[in-house]
């Protein structure tokens, strides 16, 4: 009997042990997911050993595929030489103790995520195993995209007060240099083709700058718009006769004829010519250009949806977190404010407006507005 007594405490030792293992662990699994931040830690040889399902969120894996795994497996799908951030950080780290944040980027189908990562030095002293790092991953994306609207409102701001009177001093001089041209031609119609080659170019160059200086006048006058209906189908008619696209631009429209909003005539036709005129040049003026337009439902909203697609090169997905941007242009000429004025027009009516595309698919941009069934003015 004192022999099955003796057997039996270390065996129910040994069972409070393991319950309490077992407890500590369901904790600290707890603390993981409660957390909506990324948490990994990984040893000296950079293998992942601990990690949460947010993390495992962020590089689209489940914790399965994630577990054991090298670190470096998941920092090779980041943008730029995040293998050599991570080193620094490492490096950082093993000698501090600690790290601040460091910015990781990620380019999906979506746009770019930003990633805010700080990691701290694990002490072992059981094993006096060295490298540990326990690292939190924290996504900053709609943080960034804030702080980057606030900086576009900034310059807007500024290129605001200066873009009026700068417009006025270009254009006067413009207008003569196109005059001068338009009367070199009438009187050299018979001279040779390279005279009027040179002709062609002044007045090709004059009306490039007479867009650029367009801009900078739409900057300068903006103003919160004068709202009246509006037909969509009118005011896109208007846009197309007046651009006057090549005849190597084939469009296909799609537009129902009793589209009605409550917007202001004159700041939708800028919206629908900046990105007409931008389809037309991504596509090398030879391509098709596609508009469509229809009202839609989404519980209990409805709303117009407009969309101008084209067949050109398409928009990287780094650049389309900031073409709507003042100043950003992947184009070799302009300024950069098309779009910003685009974005700023299509807010102020209530709506919204984005971008899709993929390299080499051409790109469609995608406005809503508020529906409104009153009759067309």
């Amino acid at each position: 009997m004192l022999t099955t007594t003796q057997n039996t405490m270390p065996d129910r030792l040994v069972k409070n042990e393991l319950e309490a293992a077992k407890r500590t662990i369901r904790f600290f699994e707890a603390i993981l997911r409660s957390t909506n931040n990324g948490v990994i830690v990984t040893d000296a040889a950079k293998n992942i050993i601990v990690a949460n399902d947010v993390f495992c969120v962020f590089f689209g894996n489940t914790l399965r595929n994630v577990i054991e795994t090298n670190l470096f497996v998941w920092l090779e799908q980041l943008d730029g030489k995040a293998g050599e951030q991570w080193a620094a950080l490492a490096e950082n780290v093993c000698r501090n103790g600690f790290s601040q944040d460091v910015c990781f980027q990620k380019t999906t189908p979506d746009g770019v995520r930003y990633f805010s990562v700080n990691a701290s030095l694990v002490e072992n002293p059981d094993t006096m195993e060295q490298g540990i790092i326990v690292s939190i991953w924290r996504d900053i994306t709609l943080q960034r995209q804030m702080e980057n609207e606030i900086i576009s409102s900034e310059r807007l701001a500024v290129l605001g007060k200066v873009s009026g009177s700068i417009a006025h001093e270009i254009k006067n001089p413009l207008g003569v240099i196109d005059s001068s041209a338009y009367y070199l031609g009438l009187k050299l119609k018979d001279a040779d083709e390279k005279i009027k080659t040179h002709i062609d170019r002044i007045k090709s160059q004059v009306k490039k700058a007479a867009g650029i200086i367009q801009n900078l006048v739409d900057v300068a006058k903006m103003k919160e718009p004068y709202t009246k209906t509006a037909g969509i189908h009118e005011i896109i008619e208007n846009v197309l006769t007046t651009l006057n696209l090549p005849q190597t631009i084939a469009v296909k429209k799609k537009i129902e004829d009793a589209l009605v909003a409550k917007a202001d005539k004159e700041q939708l036709e800028m919206v629908f010519r900046n990105i007409i005129a931008n389809a037309v040049q991504a596509m090398g003026e030879c391509g098709i250009l596609s508009i469509s337009g229809q009202e839609k439902h989404l519980e209990k909203n409805r709303f117009i949806e407009i969309r101008i697609q084209d067949t050109g090169p398409g928009i990287m997905p780094e650049d389309r977190e900031r073409i709507f941007e003042p100043l950003f242009s992947t184009k070799t000429t302009g300024i950069g404010f098309g779009l910003t004025i685009c974005k700023m027009i299509i807010e102020r009516h209530g709506g919204t407006i984005t971008v899709e595309s993929e390299k080499g698919k051409g790109a469609a941009f995608i406005l809503q507005l508020p529906v409104t069934h009153e009759e067309t003015a």
